[in-house]
Protein backbone atom coordinates (compact mmCIF):
# COMPACT_ATOMS: atom_id res chain seq x y z
CA UNK A 1 0.00 0.00 0.00
CA UNK A 2 1.21 3.68 -0.77
CA UNK A 3 1.48 5.70 2.17
CA UNK A 4 2.77 9.30 2.46
CA UNK A 5 3.14 11.60 5.29
CA UNK A 6 0.61 14.78 4.52
CA UNK A 7 0.64 17.93 6.74
CA UNK A 8 -2.99 18.41 7.77
CA UNK A 9 -5.34 21.13 6.50
CA UNK A 10 -6.70 21.86 9.70
CA UNK A 11 -6.75 21.51 13.67
CA UNK A 12 -9.72 19.51 15.08
CA UNK A 13 -11.25 18.35 18.13
CA UNK A 14 -13.70 15.18 18.56
CA UNK A 15 -16.17 14.96 20.97
CA UNK A 16 -15.86 11.56 22.61
CA UNK A 17 -17.66 9.35 25.35
CA UNK A 18 -18.36 5.95 26.37
CA UNK A 19 -19.76 3.68 23.67
CA UNK A 20 -20.31 0.28 25.42
CA UNK A 21 -23.07 -1.81 25.61
CA UNK A 22 -24.36 -1.68 21.92
CA UNK A 23 -26.62 -4.76 20.98
CA UNK A 24 -28.45 -4.56 24.08
CA UNK A 25 -30.13 -1.76 23.24
CA UNK A 26 -31.82 -3.04 20.15
CA UNK A 27 -32.07 -6.62 21.39
CA UNK A 28 -34.19 -5.75 24.58
CA UNK A 29 -37.02 -4.17 21.53
CA UNK A 30 -36.44 -0.48 22.21
CA UNK A 31 -32.83 0.23 21.26
CA UNK A 32 -31.23 3.03 23.52
CA UNK A 33 -28.30 5.20 22.12
CA UNK A 34 -27.36 5.31 25.62
CA UNK A 35 -24.62 3.68 26.96
CA UNK A 36 -23.58 5.91 29.67
CA UNK A 37 -22.88 9.79 30.62
CA UNK A 38 -22.01 12.71 28.62
CA UNK A 39 -19.31 14.81 28.32
CA UNK A 40 -18.93 18.29 27.59
CA UNK A 41 -17.35 18.83 23.87
CA UNK A 42 -14.63 21.89 23.47
CA UNK A 43 -14.72 24.13 20.26
CA UNK A 44 -11.81 23.83 17.97
CA UNK A 45 -10.85 26.51 15.38
CA UNK A 46 -9.18 25.49 12.41
CA UNK A 47 -6.15 25.91 11.25
CA UNK A 48 -4.21 25.72 7.76
CA UNK A 49 -1.17 24.51 6.44
CA UNK A 50 -0.13 23.66 3.06
CA UNK A 51 -0.29 20.36 1.69
CA UNK A 52 2.59 18.33 0.35
CA UNK A 53 2.35 18.98 -3.78
CA UNK A 54 3.51 15.88 -5.42
CA UNK A 55 0.36 14.26 -5.60
CA UNK A 56 -2.15 14.49 -9.16
CA UNK A 57 -5.63 13.40 -8.33
CA UNK A 58 -8.57 15.56 -7.78
CA UNK A 59 -10.51 16.28 -4.48
CA UNK A 60 -13.11 13.92 -4.04
CA UNK A 61 -16.72 16.00 -3.79
CA UNK A 62 -17.98 15.50 -0.17
CA UNK A 63 -21.30 13.94 -0.53
CA UNK A 64 -23.35 11.99 2.14
CA UNK A 65 -21.41 8.92 3.14
CA UNK A 66 -23.01 5.82 1.08
CA UNK A 67 -20.45 3.17 2.02
CA UNK A 68 -20.26 3.27 6.06
CA UNK A 69 -17.94 1.05 8.07
CA UNK A 70 -18.64 0.15 12.09
CA UNK A 71 -15.51 -1.66 13.76
CA UNK A 72 -16.01 -3.60 16.17
CA UNK A 73 -12.73 -4.90 16.83
CA UNK A 74 -8.89 -5.29 15.60
CA UNK A 75 -10.46 -8.47 13.94
CA UNK A 76 -14.15 -7.43 12.87
CA UNK A 77 -15.76 -5.16 10.94
CA UNK A 78 -18.97 -4.59 9.14
CA UNK A 79 -19.41 -2.28 6.14
CA UNK A 80 -22.60 -1.38 4.64
CA UNK A 81 -23.66 0.37 1.38
CA UNK A 82 -26.64 2.24 1.94
CA UNK A 83 -28.93 1.74 -1.38
CA UNK A 84 -32.03 3.19 -1.60
CA UNK A 85 -35.30 2.42 -0.58
CA UNK A 86 -36.60 0.75 -3.26
CA UNK A 87 -32.81 -1.44 -4.03
CA UNK A 88 -31.38 -1.93 -0.76
CA UNK A 89 -27.56 -2.46 -0.95
CA UNK A 90 -25.57 -4.98 0.72
CA UNK A 91 -23.33 -6.08 4.12
CA UNK A 92 -20.51 -7.19 4.54
CA UNK A 93 -18.59 -8.86 7.74
CA UNK A 94 -15.07 -9.56 8.41
CA UNK A 95 -14.04 -11.64 11.41
CA UNK A 96 -10.56 -12.32 10.04
CA UNK A 97 -9.10 -8.39 9.93
CA UNK A 98 -10.35 -8.54 6.27
CA UNK A 99 -9.33 -11.55 5.15
CA UNK A 100 -12.24 -12.65 3.57
CA UNK A 101 -16.14 -10.71 3.78
CA UNK A 102 -19.33 -12.55 3.91
CA UNK A 103 -21.68 -10.44 2.10
CA UNK A 104 -25.60 -10.56 2.69
CA UNK A 105 -28.84 -8.32 1.49
CA UNK A 106 -29.72 -5.31 3.73
CA UNK A 107 -33.04 -5.02 4.51
CA UNK A 108 -33.70 -1.34 3.52
CA UNK A 109 -31.72 1.54 2.64
CA UNK A 110 -29.12 1.79 5.47
CA UNK A 111 -27.55 4.59 7.06
CA UNK A 112 -26.02 3.93 10.02
CA UNK A 113 -24.79 0.27 11.68
CA UNK A 114 -23.90 -0.79 15.01
CA UNK A 115 -22.63 -4.34 15.42
CA UNK A 116 -21.73 -5.84 18.30
CA UNK A 117 -20.32 -8.83 17.18
CA UNK A 118 -19.25 -10.77 14.21
CA UNK A 119 -22.75 -11.67 13.98
CA UNK A 120 -25.40 -9.57 16.00
CA UNK A 121 -25.79 -5.79 15.35
CA UNK A 122 -28.16 -3.51 14.19
CA UNK A 123 -28.62 -0.95 11.27
CA UNK A 124 -30.76 1.87 10.36
CA UNK A 125 -32.46 2.92 7.49
CA UNK A 126 -35.23 3.33 5.42
CA UNK A 127 -38.10 0.93 4.34
CA UNK A 128 -39.31 -0.01 0.74
CA UNK A 129 -41.35 3.23 1.24
CA UNK A 130 -38.20 5.15 2.87
CA UNK A 131 -40.13 5.12 6.29
CA UNK A 132 -37.43 5.26 9.12
CA UNK A 133 -37.15 1.65 10.51
CA UNK A 134 -34.31 0.22 12.84
CA UNK A 135 -33.88 -3.70 12.26
CA UNK A 136 -31.92 -6.44 14.22
CA UNK A 137 -29.77 -9.68 13.31
CA UNK A 138 -28.08 -12.38 14.97
CA UNK A 139 -26.58 -14.23 12.09
CA UNK A 140 -24.93 -11.20 10.38
CA UNK A 141 -27.35 -9.91 8.26
CA UNK A 142 -28.95 -13.48 6.78
CA UNK A 143 -31.80 -12.35 8.92
CA UNK A 144 -33.77 -9.47 10.16
CA UNK A 145 -36.08 -8.09 12.25
CA UNK A 146 -37.77 -5.14 13.60
CA UNK A 147 -37.93 -5.00 17.41
CA UNK A 148 -41.02 -3.39 18.89
CA UNK A 149 -40.36 0.31 19.45
CA UNK A 150 -37.67 -0.02 16.25
CA UNK A 151 -35.89 3.64 15.74
CA UNK A 152 -37.80 5.85 17.98
CA UNK A 153 -34.74 5.68 20.75
CA UNK A 154 -31.56 6.11 18.34
CA UNK A 155 -29.49 8.57 16.28
CA UNK A 156 -29.41 7.91 12.35
CA UNK A 157 -29.27 9.84 9.28
CA UNK A 158 -33.00 9.99 7.90
CA UNK A 159 -33.47 8.29 4.51
CA UNK A 160 -35.50 10.35 2.47
CA UNK A 161 -33.96 14.01 3.40
CA UNK A 162 -30.09 14.55 3.64
CA UNK A 163 -30.47 17.86 5.58
CA UNK A 164 -32.22 15.80 8.78
CA UNK A 165 -30.98 13.45 11.51
CA UNK A 166 -33.35 11.31 13.48
CA UNK A 167 -33.00 12.11 17.29
CA UNK A 168 -33.11 9.60 20.55
CA UNK A 169 -36.14 11.88 21.41
CA UNK A 170 -37.58 10.32 18.12
CA UNK A 171 -37.37 14.01 16.90
CA UNK A 172 -36.14 15.17 13.44
CA UNK A 173 -33.47 17.80 13.76
CA UNK A 174 -31.78 19.79 10.64
CA UNK A 175 -27.91 20.26 12.64
CA UNK A 176 -26.62 21.86 9.24
CA UNK A 177 -29.05 24.34 8.92
CA UNK A 178 -32.43 23.92 6.07
CA UNK A 179 -30.30 23.82 3.27
CA UNK A 180 -27.38 22.15 4.20
CA UNK A 181 -26.88 18.24 4.10
CA UNK A 182 -25.12 16.17 6.54
CA UNK A 183 -22.74 14.01 5.22
CA UNK A 184 -21.77 11.80 8.29
CA UNK A 185 -23.00 11.26 11.61
CA UNK A 186 -21.35 9.90 14.79
CA UNK A 187 -23.51 8.93 17.57
CA UNK A 188 -21.44 8.84 20.90
CA UNK A 189 -24.57 8.69 23.62
CA UNK A 190 -28.46 9.18 23.79
CA UNK A 191 -26.98 12.96 24.61
CA UNK A 192 -24.33 13.27 22.77
CA UNK A 193 -23.57 13.10 18.68
CA UNK A 194 -21.57 14.99 15.99
CA UNK A 195 -22.42 15.53 12.19
CA UNK A 196 -20.26 16.74 9.57
CA UNK A 197 -21.51 19.12 7.19
CA UNK A 198 -21.17 18.90 3.30
CA UNK A 199 -19.12 22.65 3.80
CA UNK A 200 -17.10 21.38 6.21
CA UNK A 201 -18.50 22.71 9.22
CA UNK A 202 -18.63 19.83 12.80
CA UNK A 203 -21.51 20.49 14.60
CA UNK A 204 -22.21 18.68 17.89
CA UNK A 205 -24.87 18.09 20.27
CA UNK A 206 -24.70 17.25 24.04
CA UNK A 207 -28.57 18.14 24.50
CA UNK A 208 -29.94 15.08 22.22
CA UNK A 209 -30.34 17.13 18.77
CA UNK A 210 -31.61 20.50 20.99
CA UNK A 211 -28.58 22.39 19.58
CA UNK A 212 -26.05 21.81 17.50
CA UNK A 213 -23.16 24.32 18.17
CA UNK A 214 -20.14 24.37 15.65
CA UNK A 215 -16.76 23.00 16.91
CA UNK A 216 -14.47 23.61 14.16
CA UNK A 217 -14.67 23.90 10.04
CA UNK A 218 -12.48 21.66 7.55
CA UNK A 219 -12.84 21.85 4.03
CA UNK A 220 -12.77 18.72 2.03
CA UNK A 221 -13.85 16.64 4.88
CA UNK A 222 -15.37 13.46 3.95
CA UNK A 223 -16.18 11.49 7.08
CA UNK A 224 -15.70 11.47 11.03
CA UNK A 225 -15.29 8.91 13.56
CA UNK A 226 -14.73 9.09 16.88
CA UNK A 227 -14.15 6.53 20.14
CA UNK A 228 -13.98 6.86 24.02
CA UNK A 229 -10.89 8.29 25.55
CA UNK A 230 -10.45 11.84 23.05
CA UNK A 231 -9.46 10.20 19.91
CA UNK A 232 -10.96 10.30 16.52
CA UNK A 233 -9.84 10.37 12.54
CA UNK A 234 -11.24 13.05 10.30
CA UNK A 235 -11.12 11.78 6.66
CA UNK A 236 -10.64 14.45 3.82
CA UNK A 237 -9.62 14.59 0.35
CA UNK A 238 -6.84 16.90 -0.92
CA UNK A 239 -5.58 17.22 -4.68
CA UNK A 240 -2.11 16.48 -3.75
CA UNK A 241 -3.05 12.26 -2.24
CA UNK A 242 -4.06 9.55 -4.53
CA UNK A 243 -6.49 8.53 -1.90
CA UNK A 244 -7.88 10.38 0.86
CA UNK A 245 -6.04 12.08 4.42
CA UNK A 246 -7.07 10.96 7.32
CA UNK A 247 -6.09 13.15 10.20
CA UNK A 248 -5.96 11.86 13.44
CA UNK A 249 -7.02 13.22 16.56
CA UNK A 250 -5.25 11.51 19.83
CA UNK A 251 -6.59 13.09 23.13
CA UNK A 252 -8.98 15.14 21.77
CA UNK A 253 -6.36 17.43 19.82
CA UNK A 254 -5.23 16.58 16.05
CA UNK A 255 -1.74 15.42 15.79
CA UNK A 256 0.29 16.89 13.40
CA UNK A 257 0.40 15.28 10.74
CA UNK A 258 -2.30 13.50 8.52
CA UNK A 259 -1.71 10.41 6.11
CA UNK A 260 -2.46 9.42 2.34
CA UNK A 261 -4.03 6.50 2.20
CA UNK A 262 -3.91 5.37 -1.47
CA UNK A 263 -7.32 4.08 -2.74
CA UNK A 264 -9.57 4.91 -6.17
CA UNK A 265 -12.51 6.10 -4.10
CA UNK A 266 -15.83 7.58 -5.88
CA UNK A 267 -17.80 10.46 -3.76
CA UNK A 268 -19.69 8.48 -1.09
CA UNK A 269 -17.38 5.59 -0.74
CA UNK A 270 -15.16 6.67 2.39
CA UNK A 271 -16.07 5.90 6.08
CA UNK A 272 -13.94 5.66 9.09
CA UNK A 273 -14.85 3.85 12.34
CA UNK A 274 -12.51 3.11 15.53
CA UNK A 275 -13.57 0.60 18.23
CA UNK A 276 -11.00 1.76 20.90
CA UNK A 277 -8.53 -1.24 20.29
CA UNK A 278 -8.23 -0.69 16.09
CA UNK A 279 -9.53 2.17 13.27
CA UNK A 280 -11.01 1.13 10.05
CA UNK A 281 -11.38 2.87 6.71
CA UNK A 282 -12.68 2.20 3.79
CA UNK A 283 -11.92 4.12 0.14
CA UNK A 284 -13.53 2.75 -2.08
CA UNK A 285 -13.75 -1.14 -2.44
CA UNK A 286 -10.35 -1.14 -0.70
CA UNK A 287 -10.73 -1.56 3.50
CA UNK A 288 -7.33 -0.46 5.82
CA UNK A 289 -6.86 -1.22 9.40
CA UNK A 290 -4.90 0.59 11.92
CA UNK A 291 -4.13 -0.09 15.78
CA UNK A 292 -4.56 3.58 16.16
CA UNK A 293 -5.90 6.78 15.14
CA UNK A 294 -2.46 7.76 14.40
CA UNK A 295 -2.08 4.57 11.79
CA UNK A 296 -0.18 3.33 9.77
CA UNK A 297 -2.83 2.52 7.76
CA UNK A 298 -2.62 -1.43 6.19
CA UNK A 299 -5.04 -2.96 3.60
CA UNK A 300 -6.72 -5.96 4.33
CA UNK A 301 -6.23 -9.17 2.18
CA UNK A 302 -9.32 -8.85 0.79
CA UNK A 303 -11.06 -5.89 -0.73
CA UNK A 304 -15.34 -5.78 -1.19
CA UNK A 305 -16.75 -7.40 -3.75
CA UNK A 306 -18.30 -4.36 -5.22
Amino acid sequence: MELRRVAPVVGLCALLAADAVLIAWAFRGTPTDDPGPAATAPAVTSSSASASPTGSAAALKPVPVQRIVAAVGPTIAWVVQAGTCEKPGAVWVTDDEGGSWSRQDAPGRVLRARPSSATEGFVTGGDDECDLRLWNTDDAGRTWKQPTGGAADAWSRVPDDAKAVHTPEDDVSRPCGSSMRVLDLAALTAQQAQVLCENGDVRTTTDRGATWPKSFTVKGALAIGAVEGGNGVLVRADSSCRGVVAVPVVGGKPARDGECVAGKASSGSVSVSGSGEAWWLVVGDAVHRAEGAAGPWDRTAAPLDG
